[in-house]
């Protein structure tokens, strides 16, 4: 029976049907390892290793950052959502994108549409004790900078201010850091 020619063709048979369904579905399933956030990461903020997970995806393509291709340094050049797939260009070093990161205090609460990632103006205005005979026009210090976080506010009679993380275009660094500076209230107003 176990040396019947036929037996044999048709255990071969069936063995290398398995193998071959095996190898199939596998290689229909497999993909590229990339990288997939589990985090939002705003535009500026530095791309953590640890913030990221190895997932198996067709892509189909080289858009996407592969495993083990993260550069050191590397910051997103725009936001980024939790669970997203990390994409190739959306990946740059610091010193490529010529902005800056600072805190600063706002003077009034935040708008509720204002979050991690949001695009902001930030605007000086004269602070209520002031004469008015000195007061000036409020002015725009900075026209695109990106909130990176923002800090509960302090809640104390004396002190109403807010910290905020931004990131802001270098060009913009002197005139923000001469508004923390001066006597002036800081306000977030959403850009657009």
């Amino acid at each position: 029976m176990f040396t019947d020619p036929r037996f044999l063709l048709g255990l071969a048979l069936v063995v290398v049907s398995i193998v071959a369904t095996t190898w199939l579905v596998q290689k229909a399933r497999g993909g590229e390892s990339v990288y997939q956030l589990n985090a939002p990461v705003a535009q500026g903020q530095p791309i953590q290793a640890s913030a990221l997970s190895i997932v198996s995806a067709r892509t189909g393509s080289t858009a996407y950052l592969e495993a083990g291709a993260l550069p050191e340094g590397a910051v997103a050049t725009r936001t980024l959502s939790a669970g997203e797939l990390l994409p190739r260009d959306a990946v740059a070093s610091a010193a490529s994108l010529d902005r800056r990161q600072v805190v600063i205090n706002v003077a009034t609460r935040i708008p509720s549409s204002v979050s991690t990632g949001s695009t902001v103006e930030v605007w000086a205005v004269d602070s209520p004790d002031t004469p008015l005979s000195s007061q000036t026009e409020p002015r725009m210090i900075a026209s695109s900078a990106i909130i990176l976080s923002i800090s509960e506010p302090d809640t104390t009679l004396v002190n109403r201010a807010q910290s905020v993380e931004i990131s802001v275009p270098e060009s913009d660094l002197d005139t923000v850091l001469a508004a923390t500076g001066s006597k002036s209230s800081l306000i977030v107003v959403p850009a657009g």
